[in-house]
């Protein structure tokens, strides 16, 4: 099966293939960053030479659950928070005219409007409080800016990476880290795990999944290994 498109399109596919299909992707959309993972040219008549040429590998999936107990997979990332309303204010007509720029400018608009919310995120008997958090499946983010060095689609874990304040998203050091494509999780907390719980008590707080918006806290997340064939 191949998907032509962004990472939601990507994401839509991916949630309706059959554990016995191979997925193939040709990047046409915004940021890409599933494409990006795998190692994807970014021009269309060189990406479908590798579909038909490449080899076939298998990658961990990562898997957000709801509080009524719906599922649903992702290949890159899911986002809770900040991000997931940085998403929401990001409409296609915004996407196709400011194509990644339209990210930031968003971002800073939510960042200006105040007022996030606390979360809790939940490994075994711990608990962190952050104001955003990214569950990570590889090393990409919002394009190819390196959200960790650890997570690789292979390693059987996510990579946790918390924002305890996103005013710190601004500062002149991370903003540089950011702007040279270096991981994010060098300046902000970070762990790896199998499985986790996230809630916001009292607040009504937005998840992203592969840059698409998918419900509210609570949710918890879990990864399943070598759980998808793709060409790469």
């Amino acid at each position: 099966m191949v998907a032509a498109g962004g990472d939601g399109t990507v994401n839509e596919v991916v949630n309706g293939l059959s554990k016995e299909a191979t997925l193939g992707v040709i990047p046409l959309g915004t940021a890409n960053v599933f494409a990006r993972e795998i190692g994807l040219p970014m021009k269309p008549d060189e990406v479908c030479e590798r579909i038909r040429d490449g080899k076939v590998s298998r990658i961990d999936v990562g898997v957000a659950t709801d509080h009524e107990g719906t599922e649903r997979r992702f290949t890159c990332m899911a986002g809770m928070g900040f991000d997931a309303h940085v998403v929401n204010e990001v409409t296609p007509r915004l996407k196709r005219y400011l194509k990644i720029l339209a990210f930031p400018l968003a971002a800073f608009k939510v960042y200006l409007e105040g007022d996030l919310p606390n979360l809790h995120v939940v490994r075994g008997d711990t608990t962190y409080v952050t104001q955003f958090a990214i569950v990570a499946n590889g090393h990409y983010y919002g394009g190819d800016f390196r959200v960790t060095d650890s997570s690789t689609l292979t390693t059987g874990s996510l990579e946790v990476v918390l924002v305890d304040r996103v005013g710190r998203l601004l500062r002149a050091d991370v903003l540089t880290r950011i702007l040279a494509k270096k991981p994010l999780d060098r300046s902000m907390r970070s762990f790896a795990a199998e499985e986790l719980r996230a809630k916001s008590p009292g607040a009504q707080v937005p998840v992203q999944i592969d840059g698409e918006i998918w419900g509210r806290l609570p949710m918890s997340f879990r990864i399943e290994p070598a759980a998808l064939k793709v060409v790469c």
